[in-house]
């Protein structure tokens, strides 16, 4: 720390880089967390669904199957996202300290994909502390991926 004096006799305290040692679990953040399922698409199966490049959709009852239609037929990438589950592996890759300064907590059920999202938060360094909702599917995210654009 740096203490400066101001011409009016007021002590101001200022944090210097050097200073700034991360404590365990000193970054948390609490949201809904969305496994990312995403995959290289071809036009035909964003045209079955109905999907635009560049855009974003909520799923429909019609868009159920795709979930499964990636993971039979596309090499897929599981990402442990969701706005403040992303901003929290975001963060922890740039403090570079493994498990130990960033935690995450949300809501995922007990199912084949809230596992996954458990390796995917895991492998990414990221202490995360899920409650397992025996009732609600894990929250996913399609991710279809063309020629360097998304649709979500």
């Amino acid at each position: 720390n740096t203490t400066q004096h101001t011409p009016h006799n007021t002590q101001h305290t200022y944090c210097t880089m050097s200073a700034l040692t991360p404590e365990p679990g000193a970054v948390l953040g609490m949201g809904n967390p969305l496994l990312d399922i995403s995959a290289v698409v071809p036009q035909e199966f964003l045209d079955k669904y109905g999907l635009q490049m560049a855009n974003q959709i909520l799923a429909e009852e019609k868009h159920a199957p795709m979930f499964a239609e990636m993971v039979a037929n596309f090499p897929v990438e599981y990402i442990a996202g969701g706005a403040t589950q992303n901003s929290i592996r975001v963060c922890q890759w740039m403090l570079q300290a493994p498990h130990s300064c960033s935690g995450y907590m949300g809501c995922i059920g007990n199912d084949e994909f809230g596992e996954k999202m458990k390796a995917q938060a895991a492998a990414d360094n990221v202490t995360v502390s899920y409650m397992v909702d025996e009732a609600t599917p894990t929250g996913t995210c399609a991710v279809c991926v063309k020629d360097s654009e998304r649709s979500l």
